[in-house]
């Protein structure tokens, strides 16, 4: 939610009717030349009509509109999505192209569901929707950092490692140290990334899990309501939201 000031000012209706007020007084002040006391009960007149656009904006309904309006979330270049999405079916592990073809299934699918339970005009269709495409986007996020991440060990050979340090700790492993500790360098950089990628696939799982979880509560509301549970996957939604992408930061 906005704080009330900032809603208003970002309004731009706000700065055509504060530009309105101040022409008319400016006008009223060169062209009639009224008094003193006049001009200054005119600039007092167009103060109060500032001052008063936002009451006129909340008892319109117009405020609390701006207030929990979701904000509107950038969309995925399709040029950028093909490209990851090539990325990823060139890996070994089939679980990051899947993932990224079901997250966006499962947000199509929860926007489907709203639009049958409730007016796409609502703020609470708003607020879904937007934290829908939220997780999305933190999803494709993570799918990004596991491309970066499988690319950047794809050239170390685990296997010729292990081999490699059995042989060498076999022999003499005292004359090889300066070997022996390269290798198990090489290798911990694969393990940790493997360890990274692990974490950002685990975590596009829970995300989907919501996803499908407030698709099923949706559509068990009565149509135009949002019962508890409803929003309590909303709120556990928004929560995964910020919490995801964080690591890969």
């Amino acid at each position: 939610m906005k704080n009330w000031l900032r809603a208003v000012l970002a309004y731009p209706p706000t700065w055509v009717a504060v530009a309105a007020v101040v022409a008319g007084v400016v006008a009223i002040i060169v062209l009639l030349e009224p008094p003193m006391l006049l001009t200054i009960a005119v600039i007092v007149i167009g103060v109060a009509a500032i001052a008063a656009w936002p009451i006129t904006l909340s008892a319109m309904g117009t405020l609390q509109r701006l207030q929990y309006r979701a904000p509107q979330l950038p969309a995925v270049n399709e040029l950028e999505l093909r490209g990851l999405a090539d990325d990823l079916d060139r890996l070994e592990d089939p679980r990051p192209a899947y993932q990224l073809q079901a997250i966006g299934e499962k947000r199509d699918n929860l926007v489907a569901i709203l639009g049958r339970r409730m007016d796409a005009g609502e703020l609470t269709y708003s607020r879904y929707q937007s934290t829908a495409q939220q997780v999305y986007l933190a999803v494709v996020s993570n799918l990004r950092e596991v491309a970066i991440a499988k690319r950047s060990v794809s050239a170390i050979d685990t296997d010729y490692i292990d081999a490699r340090l059995h042989e060498l700790r076999t022999a003499d492993p005292a004359a090889a140290q300066a070997e022996i500790t390269s290798l198990e360098d090489r290798r911990a950089l694969a393990v940790t990334q493997e360890a990274k990628v692990t974490y950002l696939l685990a975590q596009n799982e829970s995300a989907m899990t919501l996803l499908d979880r407030t698709s099923t509560a949706l559509a068990d509301a009565p149509i135009g309501l949002t019962p508890q549970a409803t929003e309590a996957a909303l709120d556990a939604l928004k929560e995964l939201a910020d919490r995801a992408g964080r690591y890969a930061t």
